[in-house]
């Protein structure tokens, strides 16, 4: 059979190029390109030329876990919404719990032996771990792997509060106890990093807990859980999860281990607003879009109005079919890293992966996370980055549709502003690694402009 396109002759990136400029009556070609916050050089269009060697799929599994996020407070309440949720279709449940809770009552006729879960808790919830001990680190007798994770991650807890709980060996002896390795890079992100910090940050914790347990003697055997916030930026998000299995390849080549990889997506909150909400649903959609092509293991997408009022069952509901429609309208678990091969995307991950692992070079010759975290180095990389991104959303450089731009011109001002700074009761040791939300100023402004 004759090669489809044969008869017509190859076209190189030059040759486009000078058709651009004619196209566009002499517009130099350097003028189309533009710079991301990441300091990555977009251009128009992309060709083989700017792939160096031939490129494999990074990952080899197409199909995710549909995950319900559950804040528990009342037992009662989070086990109606789990068992709703599995009703509705989900097939992973992933629950947040910062306190001493009922199990027993939060798991009333939920099967873990069936289902993925995650339950990330702080330093207040440890009887989880005892509580799930016939269910975490088990091998999901219908899938072959570790489906049930309880993410304790003390690296994150320092990160967030400022301070260790105990002391750093004593908070550190946790990780002992885990069959895995939990790290909760979403945390960089909420609080404004920009990609290549978030992923440099993220791959300098990983490699704290390796260093410990290399230390310790006890590194093997240890399956690797990563929580991402994905956010709207669509084809860097993409590239941004891929990039980090490449980094993690590499950090693990470093060791002399390969272990497993499981990474937890879910939709960001930087970038959601109480303000004109029903918005919020579109978000969603393509940062689900954006995490599953990217290569996330499970997700969950939020409510459209998670954190400034409680989710309604339509809320919930409409969350989980976003996620039904992406595998049965739009067949997204039917191939495994789609994007592969794709010029754009694939020169993308590699510059991310490439500027992401000098910053993480850079880490960690100031002593790595821990140190990094207790000077204030990492807070002032975030902090920089989220000044920037703020003041862009405020001058309209960037876009937020409903909020700095769009406006519903009938809608009322907020109920309340969400996520309000918190004030502190006790200054902490170092700076706090705190998420912020584009949107906070506009919503106080519209909520004081009413009151």
């Amino acid at each position: 059979m004759r090669k489809l396109f044969s008869e017509f002759t190859p076209v190189t990136a030059q040759q486009w190029k000078d058709q651009l400029t004619k196209d566009l009556k002499g517009i130099d070609f350097e003028t189309l390109q533009w710079k991301t916050n990441n300091g990555i050089i977009i251009k128009p269009f992309y060709t083989a030329e700017d792939i160096k060697e031939t490129k494999a799929p990074l990952f080899v599994t197409a199909n995710w876990d549909i995950c319900e996020h559950i804040t528990v407070s009342d037992e009662k309440k989070a086990n109606a919404k789990a068992l709703a949720a599995l009703k509705g279709g989900a097939s992973g449940l992933s629950f947040y719990i910062h306190k001493k809770i009922d199990t027993i009552a939060l798991l009333k006729n939920i099967s873990l032996h069936h289902i993925y879960s995650q339950f990330f808790i702080s330093n207040d919830a440890l009887h989880i771990l005892s509580d799930l001990k016939d269910y975490y680190g088990k091998v999901n007798e219908f899938e072959g792997k570790i489906k049930c994770f309880v993410n304790i991650d003390p690296l994150c807890l320092l990160a967030f509060y400022g301070e260790w709980h105990t002391n750093q060996s004593k908070d550190l002896l946790v990780v002992d106890q885990l069959v895995h390795i939990p790290v909760n890079v979403s945390l960089y992100q909420e609080a404004g990093a920009n990609s290549v910090n978030e992923l440099a940050i993220g791959l300098a914790h990983l490699n704290e807990y390796f260093n410990y347990l290399n230390e310790n003697k006890i590194l093997s055997n240890k399956t690797l859980h990563f929580i991402f916030s994905v956010n709207g930026s669509f084809y860097n998000e993409i590239a941004k999860l891929r990039a980090f299995r490449k980094l993690v390849a590499l950090l693990q080549e470093q060791y002399g281990v390969n272990f497993p990889i499981h990474i937890h997506g879910q939709t960001a909150q930087i970038n959601k607003s109480s303000l004109d909400a029903y918005t919020n649903m579109l978000r969603t959609t393509t940062e689900g879009m954006s995490a599953v092509l990217g290569g996330c293991n499970s997700l969950s997408i939020l409510s459209f109005n998670e954190g400034f009022e409680e989710s309604s069952d339509f809320s919930s509901r409409i969350s989980r079919n976003q996620q039904h429609i992406l595998k049965e309208e739009s067949y997204l678990n039917k191939v495994a890293d789609i994007s592969a091969g794709s010029y754009y995307i694939e020169t993308l991950t590699d510059e991310l992966a490439q500027k992401a692992w000098e910053q993480f070079k850079v880490i960690e010759s100031k002593g790595g996370f821990i140190a990094c975290i207790q000077n204030n180095f990492i807070q002032e990389l975030i902090s920089k980055d989220a000044a920037e991104l703020l003041s862009e959303v405020k001058e309209g450089k960037i876009t937020l549709v409903g909020v700095n731009k769009y406006h519903n011109i009938k809608e009322g001002a907020p109920s309340k502003v969400f996520m309000v700074k918190s004030k502190e009761t006790t200054k902490p040791s170092f700076n706090r690694v705190k998420p912020i939300r584009l949107a906070y100023s506009f919503e106080e402004e519209k909520l004081n402009a009413n009151s």
